[in-house]
């Protein structure tokens, strides 16, 4: 109860910030520095406190806060539609992406299932180059998933160990990509992860940043 009171007053502050708002390009952030809160939209209590908001505010009688509210609700439903199908298309089009790469470094692989040829590997390498626009943040975050979701898994079978180990390869082979424009920081970020164990990947992070200081690591960022 102490939740949906809390949840319920973040709405009807969020609700205020858009109608108080002037400049309708600043709408876009005032909703997205709320997005966790917005999302919950999605479901039934979330649009059960926007209705709620609503009514109490025709209860005081005042026309054109009603309207400016329901306005304001309105874009914030419209708000997360879009976002929901952009995320969607953004995560179709991650997998299409990873489901590419996958495909072209295991089938070069030789019949022991070791490296590509070098005629594979020139072909590797192109595909690499010609992606690079689409390593994006969001398709790192994604094969970081892909990976977490396959290490934490309760039982490790030798096809998603396989698998676990050739999405290693693609991340560190994006990374290294990113790296030529990117400069020294992607290159550390490259070598970090060779540890597959997160904490010792978190430590040697930690001495290094110490080592290094603060500018190194907005670099990192």
């Amino acid at each position: 109860e102490e939740r949906v009171a809390r949840q319920k007053k973040e709405f009807r502050q969020l609700i205020d910030n858009i109608v108080g708002c002037s400049e309708p390009d600043f709408l876009p952030r005032i909703v997205t520095q709320n997005i966790d809160l917005v999302l919950s939209l999605r479901g039934f209590e979330g649009g059960s406190m926007l209705k709620e908001i609503i009514d109490e505010t025709k209860e005081g009688g005042d026309e054109e806060r009603v309207s400016a509210v329901e306005e304001a609700a309105e874009y914030v439903l419209s708000f997360v539609e879009e976002f929901v199908e952009q995320a969607v298309s953004i995560d179709k089009n991650n997998k299409l992406l990873l489901g590419k790469i996958v495909k072209k470094l295991t089938s070069g692989r030789d019949d022991q299932g070791g490296r590509p040829g070098m005629e594979e590997e020139a072909k590797l390498d192109e595909l690499f180059e010609n992606e690079k626009d689409n390593f994006t943040p969001g398709f790192l975050r994604h094969l970081e998933g892909e990976c977490n979701r396959i290490a934490t898994a309760p039982k490790m079978s030798p096809e998603s160990s396989k698998m676990l180990q050739t999405l290693r390869i693609i991340q560190a082979r994006v990374v290294e990509e990113l790296g030529e424009e990117l400069g020294e920081g992607a290159v550390v970020l490259g070598q970090l992860l060779g540890y597959d164990d997160r904490n010792e990947r978190l430590a040697v992070l930690d001495a290094g940043l110490t080592v290094r200081g603060i500018a190194f690591a907005k670099e990192l960022a």
